[in-house]
């Protein structure tokens, strides 16, 4: 877990922040934000929360009246306001009170995130919009790369268990009810919460899999061409992924290839992985090499994002990014090939930028060997017409 200490020490930097920029004040509105800052974990549905942090002085929270006194568990914050519910009767909504703590305010920083019903009640002041918290959350400190070590831990188990349940015509509904067993794992073995922690343990069948956000049916089978499996996974507030592109039939000659194409624009991307690496340069490598390779119409997306709080966010492994990697980042290493009628080719991993080079913290076969399954498992094929029968499939 995160020591109390080290929020003490991450409000000390974001006020830093905010006197080096020459502001009064920051208006901290976003759910990670917050939870980054305090360590309190809430859901925040229509009511909105606020932390307004200052240079030189203890920072405030406001929030709804029915949180106050679990928020007073914040251990960064100097005073505790509130605001009556959402709507609330004239003069006793978070409008009215946000209002009366930014009355000295006249140079305000907000979030890059900040939802347009606040930004519109802070028009008068001109906020300046700074990705103060993103940049402070780009690195990570020990105790957070062992919070997501432990979630690529749990990545890593998801996937086994997506590959363990798979044969030729699978449902989606069996490979979804993987999750559970994960979960209660989660449950006996660390400190659980349940308000940021969630799993994912699904496989996009092909041909879908050509579509890498499209949503798959809870009655879709598996059956011929690239399957890609995916163990999206949120534990006690970090996150990590590990995907693999899997057959449950012997794949063509096109597939092979693909596949074996997919595998040397990731191996580009890894080559570079170090501190100081231009991440656009890192998915020149990648995407760069599959356009040369004449499968430019058939890219969806870039080379890899970050993990931390939020299962995307930065650095950007992309075209248009100006991220530079450092120790203590964590990046996702993810080219795809998407091919129309076929299926989609995408291997994933969350992996740590260490003092000298890179640590893959999801460890699951890469090779097509290990990613081939064949038509035995007969006990598993019963497990899963039991899960089908309860659900009515």
């Amino acid at each position: 877990m995160i020591p109390k200490q080290e929020y003490l020490e991450r409000m000390v930097r974001l006020q830093e922040q905010v006197r080096g920029n020459d502001l009064d004040a920051f208006l901290v509105t976003a759910e990670e934000s917050i939870y980054y800052l305090t360590g309190v974990t809430y859901v925040p549905l229509e009511r909105p929360f606020f932390i307004l942090v200052y240079p030189g002085e203890p920072a405030v929270l406001l929030v709804p009246a029915l949180e106050q006194e679990h928020l007073r568990a914040a251990p960064n914050v100097g005073a505790l306001h509130c605001y009556w519910d959402y709507p609330s009767p004239p003069g006793e909504g978070w409008a009215e009170r946000l209002h009366d703590l930014l009355g000295a305010v006249r140079r305000l920083g907000v979030e890059p995130t900040l939802p347009q019903e606040i930004a519109v009640q802070l028009q008068g002041l001109g906020p300046c919009v700074l990705p103060l918290l993103e940049g402070l959350r780009l690195v990570k400190s020990p105790a957070e790369v062992e919070m997501l070590r432990q979630a690529a831990g749990y990545a890593d188990m998801g996937m086994a268990k997506i590959m363990a349940a798979s044969y030729p015509g699978v449902s989606e509904i069996e490979i979804f009810s993987q999750g559970r067993s994960v979960q209660m794992d989660i449950i006996k073995r660390t400190p659980f919460d349940p308000l940021t922690t969630s799993v994912l343990t699904a496989t996009w069948p092909a041909p879908m899999s050509a579509m890498p956000h499209g949503v798959p049916s809870v009655g879709d089978r598996l059956a011929e061409g690239p399957h890609i499996g995916l163990s999206f996974m949120r534990v006690n507030g970090y996150g990590a992924e590990c995907e693999r592109t899997y057959f449950v039939a012997p794949p063509s000659a096109q597939m092979r290839e693909m596949f074996a194409t997919m595998r040397q624009a990731r191996q580009r991307a890894f080559v570079l992985l170090k501190p100081g690496a231009s991440c656009s340069e890192i998915d020149q490598a990648a995407n760069g090499f599959l356009r040369d390779e004449g499968l430019g119409e058939y890219l969806l997306h870039r080379t890899g994002h970050g993990f931390g709080l939020g299962n995307h966010e930065g650095p950007w492994i992309a075209a248009g990014s100006s991220d530079v990697l450092a120790a203590n980042m964590l990046v996702s290493v993810e080219p795809g090939i998407y091919m129309p009628g076929v299926g989609g080719f995408r291997h994933s991993d969350t992996v740590l930028i260490t003092e000298d080079g890179y640590e893959c913290l999801t460890t699951y076969p890469v090779e097509l060997d290990d990613l081939t399954i064949g038509r035995g498992r007969a006990f598993t094929r019963l497990k899963g017409a039991l899960v089908r029968r309860a659900v009515g499939l």
